[in-house]
């Protein structure tokens, strides 16, 4: 009898787990399907230059594709990068196979598994393999963002979906991505939101608008100030600003009378305007010259309640990413760390921003790449076809 009651407690302890561990999956599938993926780009290698010629190599110098294209690659997505040669495009995959063929008089990377291709003049949407999913007939096209991608038609942007079909009739005279279910468009030298219905959710009024949703509020210029406005379209804080950014860490650089301080999202200032130039926050800090000063501005480091972390010295700054930042005394870059102390001494003509540990510098009409430490992970021998805006190497996402 014992035995039959032990059975049947087991019995009742296996039944217990198993609607535990259903009820766990459905939570954990739930979950899923409500929190934000994590699909921010990677690091995976670099675009690098030789005899005006594009090629790959990955993190830690190893070419993988020689340098053989006539434009830099610039990523990879669904696998594949936008290749150029003799005047036409396709797409290759990391070991430099051609998968799509060079028949394409214009090609862009994928996005939500579709790629802007052109021939002829004309822009369509082709998939991985290469098959048009949404025929070459449209005057212009952008990339596919929400679901939504704007085409132009008859001189005038409207929206189609993944199967081609238009879901907002062209009438714009400029038309942006859709960034979490909104988008900007312009009509007569004025630009407003849309959702992606069509209807109209900030009047298409304002000079200039901000192109991304991602805040709870969106910067505007009416007229001659900037203000801000909610996803509503409604007036969040009034336009009485010579200058303005869009929200940085809930903080957002305006200008009054010529200096530059912050706000909140109340629109009461957080900072007060006593800077002449100022950057965005980026991880709790900013860059900021006084004001009053003449010649080449010199920038100190503040936090949020306005404090000087690190002193007046800076000629130029690159903002804090990934615990870094890139800044320059007189004409030569180095890199600190949040604390102000340098971890590469000020000995670069240019240094882009870390990703992954790893950062593009220039050293006279050459390029490289250097580690957190200052340390050489790929040789300073590449070469540089722009000394301000564009390396020699550049860094390829996935």
């Amino acid at each position: 009898m014992q035995s039959k009651k032990r059975n049947k407690k087991f019995k009742n302890n296996d039944l217990l787990i198993l609607v535990s561990v259903i009820i766990f999956m459905a939570c954990v599938s739930l979950l899923a399907g409500i929190l934000p993926k994590n699909d921010k780009p990677k690091l995976i290698g670099f675009s690098f230059m030789e005899n005006d010629k594009f090629g790959f190599m990955d993190k830690t110098g190893k070419i993988k594709i020689p340098a053989m294209y006539d434009e830099r690659i610039y990523s990879f997505s669904e696998k594949l990068a936008a290749v150029s040669l003799n005047g036409k495009h396709g797409y290759i995959d990391k070991t430099g196979e051609q998968k799509i063929k060079m028949e394409f008089d214009s090609a862009r990377s994928f996005s939500e598994k579709f790629a802007v291709v052109s021939i002829d003049g004309n822009y369509g949407y082709i998939n991985a393999n290469g098959n048009f999913e949404i025929p070459a007939q449209f005057e212009d096209a952008r990339s596919f963002h929400d679901g939504l991608a704007a085409v132009k038609i008859g001189g005038v942007w409207g929206y189609i979906d993944k199967k081609g079909s238009i879901k907002i009739n062209p009438q714009y005279s400029a038309a942006a991505n859709f960034s979490n279910g909104l988008a900007a468009v312009e009509k007569d030298g004025f630009w407003g939101i849309i959702n992606k219905k069509g209807a109209i959710i900030a009047e298409i009024e304002y000079q200039e608008i901000s192109k991304s949703f991602a805040d709870s509020l969106i910067l505007a210029k009416k007229g001659e100030y900037y203000g801000y406005i909610d996803k509503k379209g409604n007036l969040a804080i009034d336009f009485n600003y010579g200058d303005a950014a869009p929200f940085s860490e809930n903080l957002a650089k305006t200008s009054q009378n010529g200096l530059y301080g912050y706000i909140d999202k109340k629109g009461n200032f957080a900072i007060y305007g006593a800077y002449s130039e100022c950057s965005d926050f980026s991880e709790g800090l900013a860059f900021a010259a006084a004001s009053g000063t003449e010649g080449i501005p010199s920038y100190f480091v503040i936090d949020k309640k306005g404090s000087i972390i690190m002193s007046a010295q800076f000629t130029g700054y690159r903002n804090f990413k990934n615990g870094f930042a890139a800044v320059s005394i007189g004409d030569k870059w180095g890199i600190i760390d949040k604390k102000g102390s340098y971890v590469v001494n000020p000995q670069y003509y240019a240094i882009s921003d870390f990703e992954s540990g790893l950062a593009i510098v220039r050293l006279e009409n050459k390029v490289g790449v250097i580690d957190k430490k200052g340390g050489i992970a790929i040789e300073i021998k590449y070469e540089n076809n722009d000394s301000l805006n564009y390396y020699g190497l550049s860094m390829v996402m996935e």
